[in-house]
């Protein structure tokens, strides 16, 4: 299993291709500044430079962008309008881009911020997720230059930083797309170890797989409770990233939930939409991607990755509803829902990570819970967190990488609820209230002491079925961006 390669090379300066584009960014304000060269497609209401707006003028090759208003532009409007044109211009041959940055558009946001979305969002808008069809095994792109052009060379470094990064960091972002859009059955357990191994190798990680044997001498009791009921060997899967030269004392620890399908298990789930259960690996896979383009842009930060991998199936010997297994840190659990799984397995490689590698931040990524799609739909992913401190870093790191957050609250009453009348816990609540912050709850019994932890609840901006910013439709990649950001931060020694 590969990784995913950049679709276009890049550039600052003139495109030295001899078919191509300019691009040209539009703000509703600045339209008297292009009437001489719209003046014909003004006055027939073509183009008005709304938001996401596209005018192509074939006789001047030039393509201009709708940017709307000034006063309500964001940075996450640019990356939907260009994965739009990453797609378009990945269906052409040997025909590039010249994108004109303008002063109007820098003054706005830095002009690194600017060109590392854009490279995102055209590699994102170009790489296709139909790997298993056909038409993809069939498919040979041929695409032309990407250059981008300012007015200063000051702003010519900023955009050559910016291009940079977004070479590094987006084939990570597409990488974890395609595995998350893979159906189970052809991404198992084995195909986590075969890309974890990809990613170590290319970045030159160290790598330990703990397989079905390693699990159960080591008594992880939550991994293999979830993975009874299937053929699939569970797997726990570790990357270490540790650069040379680094003057911070901090270490990042990064857990994801892998559950390459989950059927619910014995309690299990409407047929409905059972086949989206193949998402429910997504905070794996951007944890394995995420260390992956940490490395390669070499933040001076030392990382651990680490994913439990399974599949959760019914069957004779799935666990059943009330029964009662001890997890990796000696605390016995009652399993009153099977479907409540992904906990048991974090639980274990959350406890197992703040034992063995005594990180100072440690942040979860789990498709967890339905609970949080109700309460902030698609937009945000949910953060519960035991450090404010941790948080601002999070905030931060959310606001540059454009992954967006929303903190919500980590009292210890929700705790009260996971209390059981046979083990030390039982894996949900009595009712429905609080689902999000009572599953939240359980996954902080399992931190060591004296971590500052982050849990990201990321079932809602995992997948989504329409685009929104800097997000395509379909498996987005989020936490990567969020993550390379947050290392970032740690660099500096921000405490």
């Amino acid at each position: 299993m590969k990784l995913e390669k950049n679709k276009f090379q890049y550039g600052v300066g003139k495109n030295p291709e001899k078919n191509y584009y300019k691009v040209i960014h539009v703000f509703k304000e600045d339209l008297d500044t292009h009437r001489k060269n719209l003046q014909e497609i003004l006055k027939t209401e073509q183009f008005a430079a709304e938001l996401g707006q596209q005018y192509t003028d074939p006789k001047k090759n030039t393509i201009y962008l709708g940017l709307g208003n000034k006063e309500k532009f964001v940075i996450r409007k640019i990356g939907k309008i260009y994965i739009k044109l990453g797609e378009q211009v990945a269906k052409w041959k040997k025909v590039g881009l010249e994108i004109q940055l303008e002063k109007s558009l820098t003054k706005v946001a830095p002009a690194s911020i600017i060109s590392y979305h854009i490279v995102n969002s055209l590699e994102i808008g170009a790489t296709s997720l139909r790997t298993l069809s056909k038409a993809y095994q069939e498919r040979s792109l041929d695409t032309g230059k990407i250059t981008f052009t300012c007015k200063s060379e000051k702003l010519a470094e900023e955009v050559s930083h910016g291009i940079e990064r977004g070479e590094k960091v987006s084939p990570y972002i597409n990488s974890t797309r395609v595995i998350e859009h893979l159906p189970a059955n052809h991404f198992t357990p084995e195909e986590f170890v075969a890309i974890s191994k990809e990613i170590a190798k290319e970045n030159k990680l160290k790598i330990t797989v703990f397989d079905e044997d390693r699990l159960i001498k080591g008594k992880f009791g939550g991994i293999l409770s979830v993975c009874r009921g299937s053929d699939k060997k569970p797997k726990m899967i570790l990357l270490e990233y540790n650069p040379t030269g680094s003057k911070t004392s901090d270490k990042l620890a990064i857990v994801g939930k892998g559950l390459t399908f989950d059927a619910g298990g014995i309690s299990l789930k409407p047929p409905g939409d059972m086949h989206e259960m193949k998402y429910d690996m997504c905070g794996a896979a951007a944890t394995i991607n995420a260390i992956g383009a940490i490395a390669a842009l070499g933040i001076k930060t030392p990382v651990v990755a680490a994913i439990g991998v399974a599949e959760n199936m019914p069957d004779a010997k799935a666990t059943k509803p009330g029964d009662v297994y001890t997890a990796y840190n000696g605390t016995t659990v009652e399993v009153q829902n099977t479907d409540a799984e992904g906990r048991l397995v974090l639980g274990d490689v959350l406890s197992y990570v703040s034992e063995k590698y005594k990180p100072t931040h440690l942040v979860d990524l789990a498709t967890l819970t339905g609970a949080i799609i109700i309460a902030l739909g698609h937009e945000a992913a949910g953060v519960m967190s035991n450090s404010d401190d941790f948080v601002d870093m999070l905030e931060q790191a959310s606001k540059t990488s454009e992954d967006r957050i929303w903190r919500l609250p980590a009292w210890e009453e929700y705790a009260e609820d996971l209390k059981s009348d046979i083990a030390d816990i039982r894996n949900i609540p009595g009712g429905r209230a609080a689902g999000s912050l009572t599953a939240g709850q359980f996954l902080y019994k399992f931190v060591g002491s004296g971590i500052q932890w982050a849990h990201l609840d990321i079932a809602g901006t995992a997948w989504r079925a329409k685009g929104s910013g800097t997000q395509a439709s379909g498996p987005t990649g989020y936490g990567v961006r969020l993550l390379v950001e947050l290392a970032k931060i740690l660099e500096k020694g921000k405490k």
